[in-house]
């Protein structure tokens, strides 16, 4: 049986795309998308040799490799372009949740439970267990809150 070598390069191709999986830092699928030009020019009879077909598959990943990395990596990654200024995602500010764990300012612990699901908390003044909080902002994946006071 006679495998020719645009399917070669095709398994090649799908093998560097699943280790990618394997071995993370997104390099590794670059050279799949190299793998994957060379069965398409090899496939088009413009590589016919083997030394054509290396030239490309090399050639190929380090372009793509050069030129879309950082876009990926950041796609992928999850960074979004902003103007540098923190965002707060799906955050109701104002929203009054209740404190399961105390939150005491300058030490870890604080537990708030927003959205069905416990956060970490901090605040600037103490908030006891069982006690209401008000969120006033978000600092990664822990909640800003400050004590609720009930409206006069």
């Amino acid at each position: 049986m006679h495998v020719s070598a645009e399917i070669i390069w095709t398994i090649a191709c799908v093998v560097l795309l699943f280790a990618e999986f394997l071995i993370p830092g997104l390099v590794v699928a670059f050279f799949g998308g190299g793998a994957l030009v060379t069965a398409l020019t090899t496939w088009l009879g413009l590589t016919k040799s083997i030394q054509g077909q290396l030239l490309v598959f090399l050639s190929a990943s380090l372009l793509l490799l050069i030129l879309l990395r950082r876009t990926l990596k950041n796609v992928f990654l999850g960074k979004l372009q902003s103007d540098g200024e923190p965002q707060d995602f799906n955050l109701e500010k104002g929203k009054v949740i209740p404190v399961v764990s105390a939150i005491i300012p300058g030490e870890p612990g604080g537990k708030v439970r927003y959205q069905g699901t416990l956060w970490d908390a901090i605040a600037d003044e103490s908030i006891p267990a069982g006690g209401m909080a008000r969120i006033t902002g978000q600092e990664n994946l822990t909640l800003r809150v400050e004590p609720a006071r009930r409206e006069k």
